[in-house]
């Protein structure tokens, strides 16, 4: 992805704007450090399929990143002033464009209501390390 540089600070952003109120300080830092490498990001888009919503003015407004063979949605981040907006609608129907069969993704508790509401169903509560700090998150499914 070659801008991974611009991603990586949109997700930085979005996880501290939007997700503010469903986790603590601590679980923030551990999700999204300041210190996020970008070419580490890149190298992670490599093998998926991703793709970037851009608003009017040209600025990144979201994105959105799945392992197509896997029907596995990785990432979906859309701007904490985009949210609502439809952005995170077009983003994940165009990732499921690619896939067929039961998709998956581990969805923040932020998130989870827009999943639900996409016709995602929780499967199980999850849990995660991330820089040491244990996060929740849901396993939820769509089939298709």
């Amino acid at each position: 992805m070659s801008d991974a540089a611009e991603v990586a600070e949109l997700f930085r952003k979005t996880v501290w704007e939007v997700c503010a109120s469903d986790y603590t300080y601590q679980e923030l830092s551990a999700w999204a450090p300041d210190d996020i490498d970008p070419e580490i990001w890149a190298e992670r888009f490599s093998d998926q399929y991703s793709i970037v919503a851009v608003a009017d003015d040209g600025s990144l407004c979201g994105f959105a990143s799945a392992s197509t063979p896997d029907r596995y949605v990785d990432m979906l981040y859309v701007r904490a002033g985009d949210v609502g907006h439809g952005v995170g609608k077009l983003l994940l129907k165009a990732l499921e464009a690619e896939m067929k069969g039961v998709i998956s993704v581990y969805a923040s508790d932020t998130a989870r209501s827009f999943f639900h509401h996409m016709g995602y169903e929780v499967v199980r509560e999850n849990f995660v390390v991330r820089n040491g700090v244990r996060i929740r998150n849901w396993y939820m499914e769509k089939p298709f």
